[in-house]
């Protein structure tokens, strides 16, 4: 038997006694060392979970939340954010924001009332902004009051996917269209919407405080796939990275700790690219002949990149991970469409 299936049988034999008010620590100790995985679960299923690694044993646990708490997260789990020693976890298709102990993960609450939640950005200690989608009708940027966690306000943006904030404006890319929409973290108010590639899915800031955006073309070949480089003080397009095959469908752009090497996915691997490079890598970082990763996170603690292989998108995954050259060190099983990393 895996070591780490034996290791996590007996842990989960524990885990009831462990959870009690006895105080005494959760057996896997502090969780402001592991590395999270998140595992979407099938649409409509409600099976959407959390697997944690730790970085100091290589332990891992999986169905965490729900052996703390003894609930479910809920369906299609989406993204994750640490701030203010708690953890907000996105559920997208259950339209909430679990609230945890940052220190534990239990449950401290739910931020409920959002249409379809995507991803989650602190903007200080009182406040945070929230994507969401909606097929059909009105898609809403929700703002959240963290002390209440209620919503105060929305912004009509259409189709929100991934933030950033920077210079002291959030940049919001929009899918299915060319928008990059620039709000005024300060005030809440929209400054200008840019115009970039077609389905902008995804966004990082580097070392210099320049935006990256990521956009895919769109899933009927609307424009041709390309990486754009942006100034948050002039808002001005310093360099567009432009792919040479029209049908790439890139994803899922990550930065390392460093905030100097850029990652994505494309053809279900793993490219690398630095951010003084004047042109798109001409070659793949990391490639497997067995597995089409399907998630990707770079540990801003140690460089490490996290993949994942979704499988046939019913079963559990598998996430294996990469020192910074690109060494395989180890690969273990996830939940059900490993989709996303959370770094703590």
């Amino acid at each position: 038997m895996n070591i780490r299936l034996l290791g996590f049988l007996l842990i989960a034999s524990l885990l009831f006694a462990a959870c009690e008010d006895d105080g005494n620590p959760p057996i896997w100790g502090d969780l402001d060392n592991h590395v999270f995985v998140l595992n979407e679960g099938n649409f409509g299923s409600s099976n959407g979970s959390l697997t944690a690694i730790s970085r100091e044993s290589g332990s891992v646990w999986d169905g965490i939340f729900e052996e703390v708490n003894e609930f479910k997260l809920g369906d299609v789990v989406q993204s994750m954010t640490f701030h203010n020693n708690k953890a907000y976890i996105v559920v997208n298709n259950s339209g909430k924001i679990e609230v945890a102990n940052g220190t534990t993960l239990e449950s401290e609450g739910t931020i409920s009332g959002l249409t379809a939640p995507r991803y989650f950005l602190p903007i200080n200690n009182d406040k945070a902004y929230v994507t969401n989608i909606t097929f059909g009708g009105s898609t809403t940027l929700d703002i959240i009051d963290l002390k209440t966690n209620e919503i105060t306000k929305t912004i009509s943006t259409g189709w929100g996917e991934q933030m950033v904030m920077s210079g002291g404006k959030v940049f919001v890319g929009i899918m299915n269209s060319y928008d990059l929409m620039v709000i005024d973290a300060a005030t809440d108010e929209v400054i200008q919407t840019l115009s970039v590639t077609y389905a902008p899915n995804s966004l990082q800031v580097d070392r210099n405080g320049k935006i990256w955006v990521l956009s895919d073309g769109g899933y009927y070949g609307e424009d041709v796939p390309a990486l754009r480089r942006i100034d948050p003080n002039t808002l001005e397009t310093e360099q567009v990275f432009t792919f040479s095959n029209a049908d790439a469908s890139p994803q899922k752009l990550v930065i390392n700790g460093a905030g100097d090497q850029l990652y994505y996915l494309e053809s279900g691997e793993v490219w690398r690219m630095d951010i003084e490079d004047g042109i798109l890598p001409g070659n793949s970082f990391i490639t497997s002949d067995n597995y089409t990763f399907y998630g990707l996170g770079v540990d801003p603690a140690n460089g490490y990149i996290y993949t994942s292989d979704a499988a046939d998108f019913q079963s559990k995954g598998s996430v294996f991970y990469y020192r910074p050259d690109g060494t395989p060190i180890d690969s273990f099983e996830a939940g059900v469409i490993p989709g996303g990393f959370c770094f703590n």
